[in-house]
């Protein structure tokens, strides 16, 4: 009797919870629900949060709205179990009300209407993301849209079937909308942007990139309307005129983003006669193939945003030396500057650059023909450096290159050089550099004599499919994984030499140590010179390999097909993309 009484006390200790879990549990459960909301914001991972839900009934009803907040969609699987949770008869929880944020931009054209009319339950949404989902027309995104009040930010970009009756309602209903990107949505004009701009008077952010039947009218009317703008996207607008302009400085004296990309009627006065003495929110401007600015707007633009981070002037073929002694003016708050196909520039003024704008972190000097090692030998001195783009500057030698690593620190800074078509360009050089650059993560070397071998070729990134046989030849670009095999082969190839050298009593070690370039056809090294030159067709090196921004994965999508189909080629990095620090 006596131990099957001690086995019966020892189950009961065992089976009943103790005292002070008990009394855990009931302090738990009294923490008020806005503490519990913020505390659980800290547990980054799903399985942890699953736990916490099992802890008392106030934890599990905010640990549920938390789960519920952003779904995350690892696959089409995963997209298709929330539709059948969604569809239950009887659900633990209103599910459909818990979620605020979706983003589809990974399912692409997985996405249909049918699935945007079943999830048509989820009226407390507040940000859509349906960017590239090509599939979607009006009538699925109509029906999701329509009870949609609260959504406050919305991407349909690059929906190829959109049109005016989407962004009409988006107007009507969605009256705290802040951002909106219709990009690529080449059916979208004036009458749904002037229904939005008329009614969404808190708009922060909107993006009309490509869609090409946009005019004037509409760019006044969010001018008027939105005053509390902070980016403004009209690349590729190229109905855009300077009386479009002046009203956005007139009246969005918040506005800290304006892409103006091969908005190609606009010129200096655009600037000169409508930019207010002082507008220093400014941050990004890019003036992409705008090719009729020239010196006068930079010498505005240097006074009137001064502290300007980043500044595209990219097939700005007027600009000369006199417009970059302007751009100097910005100083220590210039970051990233793209100055590809200004042909005119020349070392006196990226000299006077280097001394002054010391904290360019990016800098794109493709095709500025006139350069010389002079140039580098200044920019070397840069303490932040990590990108420098010299495509087809043919007149580069190896001497730039050692002076660029001469420095040690943009040894530990530099990540991306673009040396394509530098044809004079030699492997010891280019081993030095990579030997130096502890961070160094994308070189080009397309179009580069010394690179055209097999036995170097094999590490490089796979060509676009759709080069030509001969752009396949001259392809060189190396990132991630491929610099660091590079490194190891040409420093493999150099000791292998020296022991053969010296075991055969031939030189030193002193003598150049990489053997002589393969041979390469007479007729790829007259073209290679020639696209050098800027004579021949240019030669794209595809998309580079790491998005490192990817503040909007969507969104670089979206500005690399705006672009020209050159992400690498001439310009030396990912099109005209901005980097936002």
């Amino acid at each position: 009797m006596a131990s099957e009484k001690l086995l019966s006390e020892q189950v009961t200790k065992q089976t009943l919870p103790s005292q002070a879990s008990q009394n855990s549990l009931a302090k738990a459960s009294t923490i008020p629900s806005e503490l519990i909301l913020q505390i659980f914001k800290y547990v980054t991972s799903t399985a942890d949060l699953k736990s916490c839900i099992l802890v008392c009934k106030s934890w599990c009803r905010c640990g549920v709205e938390l789960l519920w907040h952003k779904p995350v969609f690892t696959g089409y699987g995963s997209l298709i179990k929330l539709l059948v949770t969604l569809s239950r008869s009887t659900q633990t929880f209103p599910y459909a009300l818990l979620i605020r944020r979706l983003n589809f931009s990974f399912l692409g054209e997985h996405v249909s209407d049918e699935i945007l009319k079943r999830l048509s339950s989820c009226e407390r949404l507040e940000r859509l993301t349906l960017g590239g989902c090509r599939r979607l027309t009006d009538n699925g995104l109509l029906k999701l849209l329509d009870k949609a009040d609260g959504l406050v930010a919305l991407d349909v970009s690059d929906i190829e079937n959109l049109t005016d009756a989407v962004v009409e309602l988006v107007g009507e209903r969605c009256r705290r909308l802040q951002g909106l990107n219709v990009s690529l949505c080449k059916k979208v004009s004036d009458k749904g942007i002037l229904a939005v701009a008329s009614k969404c008077r808190s708009l922060r952010r909107i993006k009309l990139s490509s869609c090409d039947i946009i005019t004037d009218e509409s760019v006044v009317i969010l001018a008027k309307n939105c005053p509390h703008l902070l980016e403004l996207d009209l690349t590729n607008c190229n109905q855009i005129t300077n009386d479009a302009i002046q009203p956005v400085f007139e009246n969005c004296t918040q506005l800290r983003e304006l892409r103006l990309a091969c908005c190609t009627k606009l010129t200096d006065e655009s600037f000169t006669e409508t930019m207010p003495a002082l507008y220093e929110q400014l941050r990004i401007l890019d003036l992409t193939s705008c090719a009729l600015i020239t010196d006068q707007t930079l010498l505005k633009i240097a006074h009137s945003a001064p502290k300007l981070r980043n500044l595209v002037l990219a097939k700005c073929g007027n600009i000369t030396d006199e417009g970059v002694y302007h751009i100097t003016r910005l100083g220590k708050h210039l970051h990233y500057l793209h100055l590809g196909h200004c042909s005119r520039i020349t070392d006196h003024s990226i000299t006077h650059l280097a001394r002054h704008c010391t904290r360019l972190r990016y800098l794109d000097l493709a095709c500025c023909t006139q350069l010389t090692d002079a140039s580098v030998f200044e920019l070397s001195h840069l303490p932040k450096l990590r990108r420098i783009g010299l495509v087809k500057c043919a007149l580069i030698t190896d001497q730039a290159i050692y002076a660029l690593i001469e420095n040690r620190v943009v040894q530990h800074t530099l990540e991306r050089v673009h040396l394509s078509y530098c044809v004079n360009l030699t492997v010891p050089a280019v081993l030095e550099l990579v030997n130096s650059c502890f961070r160094l993560t994308h070189l080009s070397l397309t179009g580069v004599p010394a690179f055209l071998r097999p036995e170097v070729q094999q590490f490089c990134r796979q060509a676009p499919k759709e080069f030509t046989p001969h752009q396949r030849q001259v392809f060189c670009v190396f990132s991630g994984k491929g610099v660091k095999d590079l490194k190891q082969y040409l420093n493999s190839t150099v000791i292998a030499q020296q022991r053969n050298r010296i075991a055969n009593g031939v030189g030193n070690i002193n003598d150049q140590v990489v053997g002589p370039v393969a041979a390469v056809s007479a007729d790829i090294e007259e073209s290679v010179v020639s696209e050098a030159e800027g004579v021949g067709g240019d030669i794209s090196e595809g998309g580079e390999g790491e998005n490192e921004n990817r503040h909007s994965q969507n969104d670089n999508r979206n500005r690399n097909r705006v672009s020209d189909r050159n992400p690498e080629g001439e310009d030396g990095d990912v099109g005209n993309a901005l980097l936002d620090f």
